[in-house]
């Protein structure tokens, strides 16, 4: 099958908005413009992530259990990976290696562990209920909504996994054209539901992320909120789903989106603060992007030198000298 080239521009404009999101928050800038893009950015961009995570996974059924576990073991490498290195990094700054090991995943991670879980997951649901997808997103929502009546946090993941499930699924689905797609490609349903929402989450909850990144606490009373979340964040995936093109430039990098996912939060957490910090550097919208391009370009360079990418996928061919063309 050809490969989808507009999931790949889809995934490198996620990543590019990922690397903004972050370079915002650790900037802790209180400029309006700053705070409404970062709410913009975190009302879809992970949800859309996860969605096209679950449309690019194989039905149950062509999948045997060694394919489904050798996928399982190719992620779970990397995750385990940078939860020694970003455990490294907090002893550096202070912290203990052995205690941050412990905060398993840390930080970012939670998208690998989830992802593992999320195929886990769907490989091993009964059949009956995968063939039902109405009921099964439905049970998705449900675990969606109330996880956040939970105290579990970051802990392994856990309520970050049931929180995005449900979009996981979606993606799924839909790829195996089990959900209607008159519904899914009414966009002006769409539009009409982003429009009154998200206006109405922006002025209730400027800080809308603290609800949908899906590791916080907010009880029964904060539901309502959840839910105006929940649909606007569906609304405003599935438009940007249906409506962004197919851009060459960005293909690479969704071709390459774990490389520039794991790697980009050294610099958008670490070391851009720190020098912006220090040096006073202004911390406006106009600089937010020029730093996010500078990230990225400096993740692309990196992407040159086979050992950053053979942290990723670690093999013994990178300790073998190379052959000789003739021999």
């Amino acid at each position: 099958m050809a490969r989808d080239t507009r999931i790949d521009t889809l995934k490198g404009m996620l990543i590019i908005l990922v690397v903004m999101g972050h370079v915002i928050t650790r900037l802790d800038n209180v400029n309006l413009i700053n705070h409404a893009v970062m709410g913009l950015i975190y009302i879809f961009h992970m949800p859309l992530f996860i969605l096209i995570s679950g449309y690019v996974t194989k039905h149950p059924s062509q999948q045997q259990p060694r394919d489904m576990w050798h996928g399982v073991w190719n992620i779970f490498v990397p995750l385990a990976i940078f939860q020694m290195l970003l455990s490294a990094r907090v002893q550096i700054y202070g912290g203990n290696f052995f205690v941050a090991m412990k905060g398993f995943p840390i930080g970012i991670l939670w998208y690998l562990l989830s992802l593992i879980c999320w195929r886990v997951m769907l490989y091993y649901t009964p059949r009956r209920l995968l063939h039902r997808p109405w009921l099964y997103l439905g049970i998705a929502l449900v675990a969606s909504m109330l996880c956040g009546l939970t105290h579990l946090g970051t802990f392994l993941s856990i309520q970050r996994t049931l929180n995005f499930y449900l979009f996981f699924l979606m993606g799924f689905y839909y790829r195996q054209g089990m959900i209607n797609n008159a519904w899914w490609h009414n966009n002006r349903l769409h539009i009409a539901i982003v429009v009154i929402l998200l206006p109405l989450i922006f002025w209730l909850y400027p800080r809308c992320g603290n609800v949908m990144n899906g590791a916080d606490y907010y009880g029964l009373a904060g539901l309502p909120q959840k839910a105006m979340i929940l649909t606007c964040s569906i609304a405003m995936s599935l438009l940007v789903f249906n409506l962004m093109p197919d851009v060459k430039c960005l293909r690479p990098i969704g071709r390459d989106s774990l490389f520039y996912y794991l790697y980009h939060i050294v610099f958008a957490i670490n070391i851009l603060p720190a020098i912006v910090y220090q040096h006073g550097w202004p911390r406006t919208f106009p600089f937010v992007l020029l730093y996010t391009a500078i990230i990225m370009a400096i993740i692309w360079l990196m992407g040159k030198i086979r050992f950053f990418r053979w942290l990723i996928h670690p093999s013994l061919d990178f300790l073998r000298p190379k052959r000789n063309a003739n021999g």
